[in-house]
């Protein structure tokens, strides 16, 4: 219908909505009576007014965008927001537009339409409240609630219900009542809930159910029928109250007076109570059993029965702390001795004690219980007898004892710090670890500190420590932490021991044993020297000089590696591959072994040896030409003679090998000097494809 014709806008101007054209520039083309009244603009101002400035500003981004894409899509859209009318007030509208096509079916823009929903969505928003507060009240109440269809399938549950069952929301939203309930309560509670449905009869009956993680969770259900607009049963909602707690009292109830008596009877405690008109009353059976009186029929026992067990020394005290709870109702709690009836043993017991009122008309009683403290007594003689002990060890001991707390500040020192700082122990306790250490050290105790706390166990250290006469001494401490009874680290203690004289011997003795390495080398430097001008006569064979060289050098080699070790055990490992190293690579040479300790002794010995074979390797053998290998491998094995070394040297791929007509120099000190040094038995063998040498040797244990 075009938009000029008159009876259109006469239909357009009377309808109480918001309706409008646009063409596909988006301009209003055309806008009805109440577009413009609700604009509050004459109809001109409402045409060229852009509809998107009365949008709110919090829904103007999504209905733009909605409009674009409605637009795009050349299809029926609809939008929903709030707008501001012309008085100012925002408004909800819900607009539908669709395209408009010309008669040859061009598109040519789009008619809308636009109601006014406020109310309605003012109604559906404060509805969502209400049911967002019911459920909040729902869930923050204390009892659980849930609603079930016909088949007890849960529909909606509470917070204190999911609480209550032990389940989450979404799995009991997945299962039924009668999967969560404890089978031995199910049968009678589908009867129950059977009648609930059939006869509406609603029901209320305590059961358990079981949780997710297993446990029992006793709980009192009140159910009723749940019916629709139609009054038709649609299922049941039920109020869960928690009375595990009620239940577990109940039961603990019931086991009260068999537990009192298992305690009584276990521990040794006996329950005693007097009639304070006739000083007598009922005792536990091991009542008498304490005091070492025969057990009575009656149960009965009175005030003088257990004041003639009471010790002479002992019985005027208790006398009076007894009669002042019997006539001014002072409770005691008091320890004293007796002598047993049947033995006279003396036994030490712990009485408490108060006058109760019982019945209505004020009735006074006299209740006690009683336990024997004798083990606990000797106990304590024993530890302030240790503690004694322990404080004459901690004064008169020699090393140093000292304790502090985590932030390394003093506690406690013994008589033999003092005396080695020189302070008085009012000036070292309370004062930083760090005041009496030299400036560096306090790091090194900070850090060692750290490590006890990350990793637990003791440490042991050299520090050193100032004197207050200004000299310095090194001790040597073991420090481990100390743990309150959670285990938590609470402080740390050191003994220490002096050790200034020993660590001067031993910086003294380096001093030597450098010496000694330098005067050796020396000595090696003056017989290599030696050899050089013995070997310049012409009579000398060039092969012999190298061979001595090569042999110096060796013992040079070796000789360096022990001296790095400061003549202490060294590893096979190591003696092996510097030996080897000026012959081949690791190409080669392939040295395979547990990494054994030798004696420096026998380290020399068999570097030699290793220089000998690979000489002889190199000038003969595999190392002769550029294909051939030697495989060095080792063994520390046991059998019935003990540990052993298992050595053994092969080569191969080297020119074939001949057993030589004579033993020259180096096999006959490696078969025989070797031997010997290792106590044991070393074979060299000339197979055609390479020489093999097999070393086999008694293992001595280097841990002992």
């Amino acid at each position: 219908m075009p938009e000029d014709d008159g009876e259109f806008r006469s239909i357009a101007d009377a309808a109480p909505i918001a309706f409008w054209t646009t063409g596909l520039d988006g301009k209003r083309r055309f806008v009805n009576r109440y577009y413009a009244e609700f604009l509050g603009v004459d109809h001109q101002t409402a045409l060229e007014r852009d509809w998107r400035e009365i949008i709110h500003p919090d829904d103007y981004d999504r209905i733009v965008t909605e409009s674009l894409l409605g637009e795009a899509s050349l299809k029926e859209f609809t939008l929903e927001g709030r707008y501001r009318r012309g008085d100012g007030e925002w408004r909800w509208l819900r607009s539908k537009s669709q395209p408009r096509w010309n008669e040859a079916g061009e598109h040519i823009g789009f008619v809308g339409v636009a109601n006014d929903v406020t109310e309605t969505k003012l109604a559906d928003i404060e509805l969502r409240e209400r049911e967002a507060k019911l459920l909040a009240l729902i869930n923050q109440g204390t009892a659980g609630l849930s609603q079930v269809d016909l088949h007890g399938r849960f529909t909606m549950v509470n917070d204190r219900f999911c609480e209550i069952s032990g389940w989450s929301r979404e799995q009991l939203l997945e299962r039924t009542m009668q999967s969560i309930t404890h089978p031995h309560d199910l049968g009678r509670n589908v009867s129950l809930f059977n009648d609930l449905v059939r006869d509406g009869v609603p029901y209320s009956h305590e059961k358990r159910y079981v949780r997710s993680d297993g446990r029992i969770a006793w709980v009192n259900n009140s159910a009723a029928l749940v019916r629709d607009s139609e009054d038709r049963p649609v299922g049941s909602i039920c109020v869960t109250l928690d009375v595990t707690q009620r239940r577990e009292d109940e039961a603990a109830l019931r086991k009260s007076e068999e537990s009192i008596r298992l305690a009584v009877e276990s521990a040794g405690m006996a329950t005693w109570e007097l009639d304070l008109d006739t000083m007598e009353g009922i005792w536990s059976a091991n009542r008498f059993d304490l005091l070492g009186l025969p057990r009575r029929t009656d149960g009965r026992g009175s005030v003088e029965d257990w004041l003639a067990r009471i010790h002479p020394e002992d019985v005027q005290r208790v006398r009076e702390a007894a009669y002042a709870c019997f006539e001014q109702g002072t409770p005691f709690q008091i320890e004293y001795r007796i002598l047993r009836a049947d033995t006279g043993e003396e036994r030490w017991l712990q009485s408490h004690a108060s006058r109760i009122v019982v019945g209505d008309e004020g009735d006074l009683r006299f209740v006690a219980v009683s336990f024997d403290t004798t083990h606990r007594r000797q106990a304590e003689a024993e530890l302030r007898a240790s503690e004694i002990r322990f404080r004459t060890i901690f004064e008169e001991a020699n090393d140093y004892i000292i304790t502090c707390d985590l932030e390394q500040r003093i506690t406690s020192v013994n008589p033999a710090v003092v005396s080695a700082l020189g302070y008085s122990e009012r000036e070292i306790v309370g004062r930083s670890v760090g005041d009496f250490l030299a400036p560096e050290q306090f790091d090194v105790a900070g850090k060692l500190l750290q490590h006890k706390l990350d990793h637990g166990g003791a440490t042991r250290y050299s520090i050193r420590i100032q004197t207050r006469d200004g000299s310095e001494l090194v001790w040597e401490i073991n420090s481990r932490l100390t743990h309150d009874t959670d285990g938590v680290p609470i402080g740390l203690q050191a003994i220490a021991r002096d050790v200034t004289e020993s660590k001067r011997f031993e910086m003294h003795q380096r001093l030597l044993i450098d010496e000694l390495n330098h005067r050796v080398k020396n000595t090696l430097a003056i017989v290599q020297g030696i050899a050089q001008q013995t070997f310049r006569d012409p009579g000398v064979p060039l092969a012999a000089r190298k061979a001595f060289e090569g042999r110096l050098a060796a013992l040079a080699e070796a000789h360096n590696l022990l001296t790095r070790e400061l003549w202490s055990p060294v590893s096979i490992r190591k003696v092996i591959t510097d030996a080897m190293s000026p012959h081949c690579d690791g190409q080669r040479c392939h040295i395979e072994g547990p990494d054994l300790p030798l004696e420096p002794k026998t380290a020399i010995s068999l570097a030699l040896a290793m220089h000998e074979l690979a000489t002889n390797a190199v000038k003969h053998g595999a190392l002769s030409n550029d294909t051939g290998t030697v495989d060095i491998s080792w063994d520390k094995v046991r059998d019935e003679t003990g540990t052993r070394l298992k050595l053994s040297w092969t080569e191969a791929g080297g020119p074939p090998v001949s057993v030589p007509n004579r033993r020259g120099f180096g096999t006959r000190m490696i078969e025989r000097g070797l031997a010997v040094e290792l106590g044991g038995t070393v074979r060299i063998m000339f197979p055609p494809e390479g020489v093999r040498c097999e070393v086999d040797a008694p293992l001595p244990d280097m841990d002992a």
